[in-house]
């Protein structure tokens, strides 16, 4: 209930005052396992990948934001569950992939952490390995503009919101091998390609539909 009634609010909150621009929610199934992988600028992020369709979707949030107890109880019935940044965090990819496992949709940041500039940054390992191992489709997604909607450092603006999902990658083990850490990085390097790619073609192209 919580987590509908938030998407049906930020669905009117980004159409009426952001202008919300989406491309693509078409890639993003219907049902079954699927990752999203989108680049990060802005706390608005985890939002507005997840309402740009349908289907309940899980995300990774840093532990911090889970000590307030009234905050944590209301993130963890957006499906939000927390990840320790700056380690392997064994608890959370294992939360992951038994995600991915009951055919959840999983929405992760590669990047690990907001970018300052915009400007989309190296990709952590973890995505590759998530990726790898559970080998669900992966659907590259590209942001733009929640960084001057709600800038780091406070304050709100208003600004238009773009959000593009890609067409879905697949990533399968070497034939009589196990994917290790060169698989898990390129799996990675590849997701951010297709992020960068979507940054390229432009999130906004004139066909694209207004939501």
């Amino acid at each position: 209930m919580i987590y509908r009634l938030t998407w049906f609010l930020c669905r009117v909150v980004f159409h009426t005052l952001l202008r919300w621009r989406i491309t693509g929610a078409e890639n993003v199934p219907v049902s079954g396992a699927v990752l999203l992988a989108s680049n990060h600028i802005s706390v608005l992020d985890p939002l507005i990948v997840s309402v740009g369709f349908w289907r309940p979707t899980r995300f990774m949030a840093k532990e911090e934001l889970f000590r307030h107890p009234l905050f944590a109880w209301y993130i963890s019935h957006l499906n939000a569950f927390p990840v320790k940044r700056g380690a392997a965090d064994r608890a959370a990819i294992k939360y992951c992939l038994d995600s991915l496992e009951q055919g959840w949709a999983l929405a992760m940041f590669p990047e690990g952490t907001r970018s300052d500039t915009g400007e989309l940054r190296e990709a952590e390992m973890g995505v590759g390995m998530i990726a790898c191992r559970s080998g669900v489709p992966v659907i590259p997604v590209y942001l733009t503009g929640a960084n001057r909607v709600l800038p780091k450092g406070g304050g709100f603006r208003l600004a238009q919101i773009t959000v593009a999902y890609g067409k879905p990658l697949h990533f399968q083990n070497p034939e009589g091998k196990r994917a290790g850490r060169e698989e898990y990085e390129d799996a990675a390097r590849q997701v951010m390609a297709a992020i960068a790619a979507l940054r390229d073609e432009g999130a906004t192209p004139p066909s694209g539909r207004r939501e």
